[in-house]
């Protein structure tokens, strides 16, 4: 059986999306991920996005590379890529949530990050994990 991975990358939207193009977005996402057997999490925030692929490692690899080619961003960090024991989204294709300020200001040590008007793309390893457990633990609605 192949070891699970999840990778974590963040990056700048070239243009603002609207609601209709992330939807859009994310159904297309999403019937791609499943046949890949693939999960997940998609954050936006004000032209940044925030992502956490789950799945087996080539196939990972090979999705991140589709996605740093796409021209709708720019700026594309991979911040982490390790195993995991299990995966934290395995029942979503691709979860998504619009984030606001008051949302973000609830984890601890997000709030600093945000007030500085950084975006999702310039967030750290150690940012980023707290993130994932905010949204393990159910810290926002779901779509």
């Amino acid at each position: 059986m192949n070891e699970t991975y999840h990778l974590i990358y963040a990056s700048e939207a070239v243009r603002d999306f609207s609601q209709e193009e992330m939807f859009e977005l994310l159904s297309k996402a999403r019937e791609f991920n499943h046949k890949l057997n693939v999960s997940g999490m998609l954050l936006y925030d004000r032209g940044s996005f925030f992502q956490i692929l789950e799945g087996e490692k080539t196939q990972i690899q090979e999705l991140f590379s589709k996605i740093s080619k796409d021209k709708r961003h720019r700026n594309i960090v991979r911040i982490i890529f390790e195993a995991i024991p299990e995966k934290d989204f395995a029942d979503w294709s691709m979860g998504y949530a619009p984030l606001s300020k008051s949302e973000l200001n609830q984890i601890e040590g997000m709030n600093d990050f945000f007030e500085g008007q950084s975006c999702l793309h310039n967030i750290d390893a150690g940012r980023s994990l707290k993130l994932l457990k905010a949204f393990t633990k159910g810290r926002w609605r779901l779509s």
